[in-house]
């Protein structure tokens, strides 16, 4: 349960023999109608204290184990779970990123939804440029946002990681991602956990074609839709049609970290290579879709412009890398690689 409270009236509910300490008001105004990613949610970067045995990171690579943690925000402490998530980055990352799990009883307690488990993109290793790779794989799910209007809601963070065993604490920038089960319901849906190579016309007509410009455009090639990795597939409802969700743009060329490898598999020699994946037959919508993007463009180098903090090298590259991509676009380039 949750250790403060934010209001100082109390209410006492006498449920299976055990007393739950009540919500704060303001929660109780916005029940059933806010997550704990709305309430979190704000359009500049917030700070939170993540407190868990830091010294069992080591351990915690080699598990999927969940283990205890407290999440403190704006006063109030909640009772949490993390876990290291990834395969990549467990192995080359001092600082993996995380897996946060909170319980359903304490949000729902909370008046608050019962989404409950988020991902956290953390700064991998002291060694790389670390605020500026978050910053910038932060900016690829704006871009995605502002391209498509639809995929995971993300929030920048500052994150205190503060060790319960010795009280050491250190702060670096994240990015919290919603709860996919949030995010699917957003788009009318439930997420499909065993979907294999779906039939292209099962697909929302497209979705399939954003998905892979849009990859294109931050030249990610770590991800396939047909067998699906680093993208989720929302079924709109029982027995309907699918749309694709992207995350994890860590080894894109805009994003571009220090640890990122090329794709082989689709001649990629340096990661800002950009590679068109396609796993279908003829792209229906693409002409479409590059209309969509390019209508987006000024808004997106607004983007680049308007991310805090990011140094004014990496803000020069990721310019240039889109600019290049609309360019492509707009003279024919790309249609012509096809």
């Amino acid at each position: 349960m949750k250790t403060r409270l934010l209001f100082t009236t109390f209410l006492f509910v006498l449920l299976g023999g055990l007393f739950m300490s009540a919500a704060p008001q303001s929660y109780f105004d916005t029940k059933a109608q806010q997550s704990f990613f709305d309430w979190l949610a704000n359009p500049n970067s917030i700070h939170f204290t993540l407190t868990f045995d830091l010294d069992q990171i080591p351990a915690m690579k080699k598990t999927e184990d969940y283990f205890p943690a407290t999440f403190s925000y704006q006063g109030e402490n909640w009772d949490a779970k993390v876990k290291v998530r990834g395969r990549y980055r467990r192995r080359i990352c001092d600082f993996p990123p995380l897996s946060l799990k909170l319980s359903k009883d304490m949000l729902v307690a909370a008046g608050l939804k019962p989404h409950n488990k988020f991902k956290l993109v953390t700064h991998c290793s002291d060694e790389f440029d670390t605020s500026d790779n978050v910053l910038r794989e932060q900016l690829a799910y704006e871009l995605y946002h502002l391209m498509t209007g639809e995929g995971y809601r993300t929030q920048l963070v500052q994150v205190t990681y503060k060790n319960a065993t010795t009280g050491e604490a250190t702060e670096r920038f994240g990015i919290l991602i919603e709860d996919t089960d949030e995010m699917a319901q957003a788009l009318g849906g439930q997420e499909c956990d065993d979907c294999y190579n779906v039939a292209q016309d099962r697909f929302v007509a497209g979705s399939l074609e954003q998905v892979a410009l849009f990859q294109y455009m931050i030249g990610n090639a770590d991800y396939s839709v047909a067998i699906p990795r680093n993208v989720k597939l929302v079924q709109q409802q029982a027995g309907g049609q699918y749309r694709v969700v992207p995350y994890d743009f860590d080894f894109a060329g805009l994003v571009n970290v220090e640890y990122a490898v090329p794709n082989p598999n689709y001649g990629q020699t340096d990661v800002k290579d950009r590679v068109w994946i396609w796993e279908y037959s003829q792209p229906q919508y693409l002409d479409a879709t590059i209309e969509q993007f390019l209508s987006k463009e000024s808004q997106a180098l607004a983007l680049v412009e308007q991310i805090p903090n990011l140094s004014n090298k990496s803000r020069r590259q990721v310019t240039k890398y889109l600019t290049d991509f609309f360019t492509s676009l707009k003279d024919g380039t790309f249609q012509q690689e096809l």
